[in-house]
């Protein structure tokens, strides 16, 4: 597989998930939305993303809720609702840990910096060739 190529089927998986967020999603169902077995689109979205589809989906979760919370007026509860959790520790657990605060941390800090710079790192959707998830081994992925 050239790594320039990006499979047309893991494009419309990613799109689908940037547009589906607040639905549950099953890794088996989206094999099969995309005529693969799940094993082999396990495969190649890994190939594809650097990480596999439920971590990536985690990831859009998180980040489109950060810029919901900075960027909106909505609760946190309503937050996690639109990203599609159902358990507020569960969400203020991931959160935290891609995020390094807690959800209304950073409702608190909003779109400004300390230096009056836009804080907009989250803002911009992932795409297969310009951001990639944090991988657990990357150095600025916070644990907890």
């Amino acid at each position: 597989m050239n790594g320039d190529h990006i499979d047309p089927r893991i494009s419309w998986t990613v799109a689908h998930m940037q547009r589906h967020l607040a639905e549950p999603m099953a890794i088996t169902d989206l094999a099969t939305r995309i005529n693969l077995s799940p094993s082999r689109f396990r495969a190649l979205f890994t190939a594809q993303t650097g990480v596999g589809p439920a971590q990536y989906l985690q990831w859009l979760r998180l980040r489109r809720a950060r810029l919901l919370l900075e960027r909106t007026f909505l609760s946190v509860k309503e937050v996690m609702g639109l990203v599609g959790y159902n358990d507020p520790s569960h969400f203020a657990r991931d959160f935290r840990r891609l995020h390094g605060g807690s959800p209304t941390s950073f409702r608190a800090r909003g779109l400004v910096s300390t230096n009056g710079e836009a804080n907009d790192s989250s803002v911009d959707p992932p795409t297969l060739k310009r951001i990639r998830p944090p991988r657990a081994r990357d150095p600025g992925v916070r644990h907890a």
